[in-house]
């Protein structure tokens, strides 16, 4: 009987030591999520230290989320926008998260789709992407990155810009318009859906 009293004895205190151990370990974890340093959306990112926060404070993104469309020469082009929240993204070789828009998109033409993005699995293949990069005025302005189509043919920004509470203007300005002849497969579509103008005017629905 006193061995078995004995072996209930080392046991509660295993346990309690267990206890002990995950109750630390979990202020640990609280902590350290706590001191997750957080800076307003457009903070440089140059001078801050890895895993820093950029949060959208203001709620300056919320204004362009939702489906938005427009047609440019006779192309029908819907856009589809939504807020990510806390998204990862590598910045001078560290690591941050920031909140940013990210932009699945469809071209067509006479109902024929040339390009669309809106079900694309972008987990493994950031091709076609458009994500915001910052706010200006306030969030009356907002520039995008588009990673360009294939071989990164049309990488460029896209700027939108608060009209009203149902409109807003696009502007796209592409950085390359053109394969390298050398290192890009011939058998892809090189050509740019997206519409390379500035001022048009996109609708809510």
């Amino acid at each position: 009987m006193e061995l078995q009293h004995l072996f209930h004895v080392i046991i509660e205190k295993q346990n309690s030591i267990m206890k002990q151990i995950i109750y630390i370990l979990t202020l640990f974890i609280f902590s350290c999520k706590a001191q997750q340093p957080v800076y307003p959306l457009n903070t440089s990112a140059s001078k801050l230290a890895s895993n820093a926060y950029f949060k959208d404070l203001n709620n300056e993104l919320n204004y362009y989320t939702g489906t938005w469309k427009a047609t440019f020469q006779d192309n029908a082009i819907t856009l589809q926008i939504s807020k990510q929240i806390k998204a990862p993204i590598e910045l001078f070789g560290k690591n941050f998260y920031r909140d940013q828009l990210f932009t699945r998109y469809e071209v067509r033409k006479n109902g024929v789709i040339l390009e669309s993005t809106l079900n694309k699995d972008f987990t493994n293949d950031t091709g076609f992407s458009v994500r915001s990069a910052y706010t200006l005025d306030s969030g009356n302005s907002v520039t995008l990155l588009f990673s360009g189509g294939n071989c990164n043919v049309g990488i460029g920004t896209v700027v939108l810009k608060k009209i009203n509470s149902t409109q807003l203007s696009w502007g796209y300005y592409p950085g390359t318009t053109t394969r390298n002849d050398i290192t890009c497969p011939t058998d892809k579509d090189y050509t740019i859906y997206l519409p390379e103008t500035k001022d048009l005017i996109f609708t809510k629905q």
